[in-house]
């Protein structure tokens, strides 16, 4: 097909079902067998329903098949700028039928600079993803990605001894977010420099309406009728074998009788499940990666499984990779691994 003949633009409504349609061509044949493909309630939710919008450019053939596509999923954080908009880069690809030759390589390319350029014009801070390693040797010649760190995850073994907590400190899970959340939030931003904005509204689209949601367990912890942390767990993960993953945590730094006693709450429910690892990913320079290592959990290499690594590309004036690497606060809940 000549390349004229490829239109590439920004989402428009009514494209959903053919960017599904490539989306589970592609998936199934990357992931093989076991690929459950996705639901249009899933995309819907990940891109229509995110309170922050979407971020969609494709690669659309004249019958209108999805050729090619670069997405991501913004969010909104809190920096010493200001608020700003950070998107998730996710679910790139390309149609099997466009891929062969050096031309159909050509077309993805086309695609992202296009995707890039647009951050530009909307005025993105910062996109950010946790690529393949062939999307990030292409992303990193082509794209402007930039590396911030292979990751690594904190894990803790079944065997290791059990954590003690303060009868005070009553940690239950709950089914719906609490209506104080947003005052626990206040708390934690006060701690941070750079981090996406965990408020009810966000936590309540990303974790409890999420088509997944039963995945995801809530924890909280209470003295009394005062909210002092949060915690968010996910049994089905395919990250780390045989573990469930910690992938958000809302405890303020100076709180540490409650992190010890949702910690021995995240424990005890590893043990129910019989699942040999609980984990979790943190900035190696963060308060709660110092506090996690000092209650068991173990620097483990992404690599002892499959290697992940972390990269960004920055559009905001003043900020720079010295600053993610010492200030950026993340989770694997700011992203799509879990």
């Amino acid at each position: 097909m000549n390349r004229d003949d490829i239109e590439i633009r920004a989402y428009r409504p009514g494209d959903e079902q053919r960017i599904l349609d490539t989306f589970n061509l592609v998936f199934r044949e990357v992931c093989g067998q076991g690929y459950v493909d996705r639901t249009m309630a899933h995309w819907a939710w990940q891109y229509l329903h995110n309170p922050v919008g979407h971020r969609i450019t494709l690669a659309v053939a004249p019958d209108g098949t999805v050729a090619s596509q670069y997405a991501g999923v913004p969010m909104l954080a809190d920096t010493p700028w200001g608020p700003q908009r950070f998107v998730h880069a996710v679910d790139s690809m390309t149609h099997p039928t466009f891929r062969q030759g050096l031309q159909k390589q050509a077309l993805f390319l086309q695609v992202g600079a296009a995707y890039a350029a647009q951050c530009l014009v909307v005025g993105e801070a910062m996109c950010f993803g946790f690529p393949v390693d062939m999307a990030f040797r292409i992303g990193q010649r082509y794209l402007q990605y930039h590396l911030l760190g292979t990751v690594e995850y904190l894990v803790r073994d079944r065997s290791a001894p059990p954590l003690v907590a303060d009868p005070a400190i009553r940690c239950e899970r709950v089914t719906t977010l609490p209506l104080d959340l947003d005052t626990l939030w206040t708390q934690v931003r006060n701690d941070k420099q750079c981090l996406v904005r965990r408020d009810r509204r966000y936590l309540q689209w990303r974790y409890q309406d999420h088509p997944q949601a039963p995945a995801y367990e809530l924890w909280t912890a209470r003295s009394g009728d005062q909210l002092r942390g949060l915690c968010v767990l996910r049994r089905d993960q395919g990250l780390v074998p045989d573990g469930i993953v910690l992938v958000d945590w809302l405890v303020p730094e100076h709180d540490a009788t409650a992190a010890a006693a949702l910690l021995a709450a995240a424990t005890r429910r590893q043990h129910e499940l019989g699942t040999l690892r609980l984990f979790t990913v943190l900035p190696p320079w963060s308060h709660e990666h110092h506090l996690f290592v000092q209650h068991g959990f173990v620097v483990t290499p992404s690599a002892t499984w499959l290697q992940r690594r972390l990269v960004h590309g920055i559009h905001l004036q003043g900020m720079t990779p010295e600053f993610l690497a010492q200030h950026w606060w993340y989770m694997l809940g700011d992203s799509d691994l879990a």
